[in-house]
């Protein structure tokens, strides 16, 4: 393994958990599927103005008023990748989508005609993914990132103590408060070292701690020059990688309750809340391997596991504005769900046989607010066209650190701030009824991306977490078809769903110069590898009306 510097990442692995979480990981949390019952999905989901849905309680929950009778459904469904499993995980995976139960209740109750109380189980979001690429890095490495993180710790007075497990056999802490380091027990521990035998500890290293005793601001100074590239021979530096392969497989759910109380003021207006539970389960693999010029080779495996409870409130309004049209628009608006997360991550260097498992991060998160509005029209029982679109600011998504912990997180808020924007989703939908009993359906949604143009990653060498990797991806493109059955006391309904999206992978930053291996200047600039995240959705549902 020779020239790598693994070291630099244990010290990464052993560091407080500072700015850990991402703008990455803000998208993942506050991304969704479409999903609910196979009628709303086969009509796109653009229900927001038509209701009459149990889905429509997590979307515009004025929806459930415009139904009469009471309802309960339940719909089983399958998600398939369009690519094949990879680190042991399959491409497709069964689900339970959607469970709910609505309460219609009649009477005389002056201008209102029913109050309707339910409750409603459905799938958010799958996190089912898979990925299996080989990377074109341009003559560069990961190894370049990990290292130029490496210097940047070093200059700010990293306590290089965290090193002893992995790398580095000594706790010597470099520091504001330290006048300097003893160069000859430095140099002895390292030139005995293990590591160093076995070349994972970069000579260039071993130059900077050999040299005469400097207080920390005498190393701030000599990395500044570094970053400006006056010193070219300075610090850890990388190996030119010849070949590199990444693999990913993600799974878990997101999925969410809502409590409804829905009212039809004398089907003129109709009314609704919705109260939102929700519960996360998210998790990460990933496996990167390296071939370096030099014919070594390593490979860094990583988990992460998410799991997180929230809550939110949803309001809506339905309006029907013309006494003899069928002719409705709807509003909605969301409030931010409140997440409190709970999240660890965990390492393996094959090249030194080194496994880091991180503690447990408690902290708190806050989605942006969504607002929408709806459009929908009925013509004589035959046909219904919906249209819905809805605004959510990503950038506006805020972690939280819980009250004594020693997390700071201002720096993952700027990168929200730096790198998302407003993502804005279409939703078109409509349903023929050639009979009273058939019905199909055919639906369309656009949501754009939340990633500003030229977004990255910007992994800090104090963060706990060790994936240098991060994907900018565009545009969600869908296609949904349904057909629906209605017998005397209940329905059955299919849909299938196709999604297609495209993203810009890359390893690590892509814009900035590093140190190689022979101490001179290297341009790091990688292409992204293009790749793709679609997806297939059959599902069915079975409901009954009382």
């Amino acid at each position: 393994m020779k020239r790598y510097i693994f070291s630099s990442i244990v010290a990464l692995g052993g560091a407080i958990a500072l700015n850990a979480q991402s703008a990455y990981d803000a998208e993942t949390i506050v991304n969704t599927d479409l999903n609910g019952t196979a009628r709303y999905v086969g009509m796109g989901g653009a229900m927001g103005a038509l209701g009459a849905d149990l889905s429509t309680m997590g979307s515009n929950p004025a929806g459930t008023g415009l139904m009469r009778s009471s309802d309960m459904s339940v719909s089983f469904g399958g998600v398939f990748t369009g690519n094949s499993g990879v680190l042991n995980h399959d491409a497709g995976r069964a689900s339970l989508d959607q469970a709910g139960v609505l309460f219609a209740i009649g009477g005389d109750y002056g201008s209102v005609r029913n109050i309707n109380f339910g409750v409603n189980y459905q799938k958010r979001r799958n996190f089912l993914s898979n990925l299996d690429t080989w990377l074109d890095l341009n003559g560069g490495s990961q190894t370049f990132k990990i290292a130029h993180m490496a210097n940047e710790a070093y200059a700010n007075g990293l306590d290089f103590g965290v090193l002893t497990e992995g790398a580095i056999p000594y706790a010597t802490k470099i520091g504001k408060n330290d006048p300097g380091v003893d160069v000859n027990d430095v140099s002895d521990l390292i030139h005995n070292s293990k590591y160093y035998h076995q070349g994972i500890i970069n000579d260039n290293f071993v130059e900077i701690m050999t040299e005469k005793p400097l207080k920390y601001a005498d190393y701030e100074s000599k990395f500044d020059a570094y970053d400006t590239g006056k010193m070219s021979s300075y610090g850890y530096a990388g190996v030119r990688a010849q070949e590199s392969n990444y693999r990913r497989a993600t799974y878990g759910n997101n999925s969410q309750v809502d409590i409804n109380v829905s009212t039809n003021i004398e089907d003129k207006v109709f009314l609704g809340l919705s109260v939102g539970v929700y519960t996360m389960s998210y998790d990460r693999q990933t496996a990167y391997y390296e071939k370096g010029e030099d014919g070594n080779t390593y490979q860094i495996d990583n988990w992460y596991h998410n799991s997180a409870d929230g809550i939110d409130v949803k309001l809506g309004a339905i309006f029907r504005p013309i006494d003899d049209s069928p002719f409705r628009f709807g509003i909605h608006v969301h409030t931010p769900i409140w997440y409190t997360i709970r999240d660890y991550n965990s390492i393996y260097i094959d090249a030194t046989d080194y496994r880091y498992d991180s503690d447990v991060y408690n902290y708190r998160f806050r989605t942006p607010w969504k607002f929408g509005i709806s459009l929908g029209h009925t013509f004589d029982n035959i046909l219904a066209i919906g249209v819905d679109y809805e605004f959510q600011d990503y950038s506006t998504s805020k972690y939280y650190t819980n009250h004594g912990d020693n997390m700071n997180l201002s720096g993952s808020n700027e990168n929200i701030k730096a790198n998302l924007r407003a993502s804005h989703t279409l939703k078109v939908g409509m349903e023929f009824k050639p009979s009273q009993e058939w019905a199909i359906r055919l639906g369309y949604n656009l949501v754009t991306s939340p990633f500003k143009n030229n977004a990255y990653n910007n992994l800090n060498y104090y963060s706990s977490y060790t994936e240098t990797d991060y994907t900018n991806w565009g545009a969600i493109n869908r296609l949904t078809f349904g057909l629906g059955y209605r017998f005397k006391g209940g329905y059955f309904d299919l849909a299938y769903q196709l999604q297609l999206q495209k993203g810009k992978f890359y390893a690590y930053d892509y814009d900035y110069k590093g140190l190689v291996a022979a101490g001179s200047q290297a341009d790091l600039s990688i292409a992204p590898t293009n790749i793709t995240n679609n997806r297939s959705h059959i599902m069915a549902t079975i409901g009954f009306k009382f």
